[in-house]
């Protein structure tokens, strides 16, 4: 799936190496650099079965992975990193609309959740931008230290509406810069 330049291909045994010699997350996100290394989410969640893994290209730089976790036949989790030096440019909304249109278009999913730090204020406007709700609160052992989160999630027939509005607005932009 291609969106806004961002593609999703299935990740490979060479890109889980790429990764991991990320630099470190600094700032804010310094407490999300476990994900990506040796005993991160990305290495537990790697070819286990009901868990699909991608790469998130621009061009043919990886600018980002995904984690989809399946939860049934039509729910996933999605979890999301962002290469240390590409935050704050855009992916992560380039990334999330890929996911939501690979679930949602191509797999089926009539659902996708994830959990968000409290702190990360920023992921959640994002998530919130994109149709996600909250759902309520949960507390995670991340590397052994309790780490609070909130529950979200959003649905096929949301996004669709999302993207439907969208498209409406681009038609607008659209039709008024060609009149100009």
């Amino acid at each position: 799936m291609d969106i806004s330049g961002v593609s999703l291909r299935s990740m490979r045994d060479e890109d889980l190496l790429e990764v991991n010699c990320w630099p470190p997350y600094e700032g804010d996100h310094a407490q999300m650099d476990y994900a990506l290394r040796q005993n991160g989410w990305l290495r537990e969640y790697y070819n286990r079965p009901g868990s699909l893994c991608f790469t998130a290209e621009d061009g043919d730089e990886i600018v980002g992975i995904v984690l989809l976790i399946m939860g049934g036949l039509k729910d996933a989790e999605v979890r999301i990193a962002i290469h240390p030096a590409k935050t704050r440019r855009g992916f992560g909304l380039r990334i999330m609309t890929a996911v939501m249109e690979t679930g949602f278009l191509e797999l089926g999913l009539d659902t996708i959740r994830l959990v968000v730090r409290k702190n990360n204020f920023s992921a959640m406007a994002l998530y919130e931008r994109l149709g996600f709700r909250n759902r309520g609160e949960c507390t995670l052992l991340i590397q052994t230290v309790p780490v609070e989160f909130f529950k979200m999630d959003t649905h096929k027939q949301e996004f669709k509406v999302l993207r439907d509005e969208e498209q409406t607005n681009e038609n607008r932009f659209t039709s008024y810069r060609h009149t100009k």
